[in-house]
């Protein structure tokens, strides 16, 4: 027994408890690698303007990226003229050609710049797009049911909700169009960026700013999409409130992240937004005070997983611990083909329709991790035909529309455990997916991933339902008793990420009425793990204790 010592004073107790599944360390591995892409046809890329580069370090041109003779030396290698634009995250560089180009040849142009000495790499700065969804079938019942969430094929929220409803703590990013205004976001919209850097793509007056509203991405007759408000309504509409919808986790704080506007946004701001929203560092730009746990990417384009891309990702999930959600895209093809699907350390979601099979216009193959409801989502909206006007709701079809509710899965996991890692996400989301009807057009999981996503199914079994105290006023020294409840709400002894134990972690507010500066405010408890005695203890380790399924 370690000695104890005891303070001579009336000690009123505050217990918090933090109950988490403590994880075999299998599931504690690295995400997969995705296969390579497949072969396909350079013409069915979008043409861009801009080229991606990065210098290798300590070089000259690292040092001096926009110099001139620097520019003439690189657009002599291009065989055309490139200016400067601007620096990115990552430390790399983006040039601007004189006009937008076919893919093809910014792929060569690119290839002839990367082979030149100095030069660590450089690829096409592609435009992406969000994941649109095709026009919808008119059945009423489309509209006017969230069959996503309590359908045979949805998934399965309302069970999900007795556990957990989310925590405003966890913050998840929408990587898209921008936010308007909507009452289902009240109060939880975090400070956001807008990133675009192109003017005319911004369609607001200026470049970068601290903005991420949506100001309309109309174009060519073509309505505006109001694609980022879709989204986060899907992750994050309050639920409970009487009016609209419910997302699925009703109290996750949101952060706008405005990476698309007319016509699509380019790659090296997309990426900039996606290291800026985990709490990376950019270039000219304020450090985010709300790093995001989840990002969701509801976007992508066809081309490779750049280097830069796959850079920034392994940044974010390695080293900021934050999970990568990414539509898998609507072009119904093999979605090893487009980014930024096709990159690893990312969950890649493909949609799925009403009766749980693969959605006509989604994306399949090895590159996905898992799928989700894409058809008919019913969401926040706005009606204006070009600029905001009144907040609504629309139902509308997609991959886009799928990979939300695997982010809003996994912010209500991160609301359980926020120490979980983004492999044990994957693993938790990929043993508990619903398995996928047979018969016709099904998905098989080498087409749709593991399954579609079972919000309930994922989360812990067991729940803290009351703690009580043998003395609710100690004495002096005083030993006493700490009864935990413990209920097992899936009626199960074992768990999809191994055994499940329950960490508790005790501590005593030995001041609660006076100056907290005086003594330290808390001090762990002692568990006796033979009788369950708990002890104010000075200084050592605190015990935890393991409480076993039976």
């Amino acid at each position: 027994m370690r000695n104890k010592f005891f303070y001579l004073m009336k000690v009123l107790l505050a217990l918090v408890m933090m109950v988490s599944l403590v994880l075999p360390e299998s599931s504690g591995q690295a995400m997969s690698q995705k296969a390579a892409p497949q072969a396909q046809e350079a013409s069915a890329g979008v043409p861009t303007d801009r080229i991606i580069i990065k210098f290798e370090d300590g070089s000259s041109a690292q040092s001096e990226p926009s110099a001139s003779a620097l520019m003439d030396s690189l657009s002599a290698a291009a065989g055309v003229p490139l200016q400067y634009a601007r620096a990115m995250s990552g430390d790399a560089h983006v040039l601007q050609l004189g006009e937008l180009m076919p893919i093809d040849q910014v792929e060569a142009i690119s290839a002839s710049l990367g082979a030149l000495p100095g030069v660590e790499y450089a690829e096409p700065d592609r435009i992406k797009f969000p994941t649109l969804d095709p026009v919808p079938p008119d059945d009423a019942h489309y509209t006017n049911d969230q069959w996503d969430l309590w359908g045979p094929y949805g998934i399965n929220a309302e069970a999900a909700w007795e556990l957990t409803q989310g925590s405003s703590s966890t913050v998840v990013a929408v990587i898209d169009t921008g936010i308007t205004d909507h009452p289902e976001f009240s109060g939880r919209v975090k400070p956001g960026y807008d990133f675009i850097t192109d003017i005319t793509m911004a369609n607001d007056g200026d470049g970068r700013d601290g903005t991420p509203s949506d100001p309309g991405d109309y174009f060519n007759g073509a309505p505006s999409s109001w694609h980022g408000t879709h989204v986060a309504g899907t992750i994050a509409a309050k639920g409970n409130n009487g009016v609209g919808i419910a997302g699925v986790d009703w109290n996750a704080s949101i952060l706008p992240v405005r990476v698309l506007g007319v016509g699509g946004g380019y790659d090296s701001d997309i990426i900039d937004g996606m290291r800026w929203a985990a709490g990376i560092d950019v270039a000219g730009v304020d450090g985010n005070q709300y790093p995001a746990k989840v990002l969701n990417l509801s976007l992508g384009g066809y081309g490779a997983c750049g280097s830069f891309y796959q850079t920034a990702i392994n940044e974010i999930v390695n080293i900021r611990k934050a999970v990568v959600v990414v539509s898998a895209g609507n072009s119904s093809a093999d979605a090893s083909a487009y980014s930024p699907a096709n990159c690893n350390n990312v969950i890649t979601v493909a949609a799925t329709s009403v009766d749980g099979k693969l959605a006509s216009y989604s994306n399949y193959g090895s590159t996905v991790e898992i799928s989700a409801p894409g058809d008919a989502i019913y969401s926040t909206w706005n009606d204006g035909t070009t600029t905001p006007n009144v907040a609504s709701y629309k139902a509308k079809y997609g991959t886009s529309m799928a990979a939300p509710h695997v982010s809003g899965v996994v912010s209500l996991l991160f609301a359980v455990n926020p120490d979980f890692t983004p492999a044990q996400i994957l693993d938790i989301l990929q043993k508990t997916a619903t398995t996928f009807p047979t018969g016709t057009g099904a998905c098989t999981t080498s087409t749709c991933g593991a399954g579609i996503v079972n919000a309930a199914a994922v989360l812990p079994d067991l729940v803290i339902t009351n703690v009580t105290l043998s003395r609710t006023y100690p004495s002096l020294g005083d030993e006493l008793q700490v009864n935990i409840t413990i209920k097992n709400q899936g009626g199960s002894n074992t768990s999809p990420i191994g055994e499940p134990n329950v960490r508790a972690h005790l501590y005593v507010d030995r001041n609660p009425m006076g100056d907290a500066s005086a003594i330290p405010a808390v001090a762990p408890l002692y568990i006796d793990p033979q009788g369950g005695a708990v002890y104010v203890e000075e200084g050592g380790d605190e015990y935890e204790g393991d409480f076993h399924l039976e």
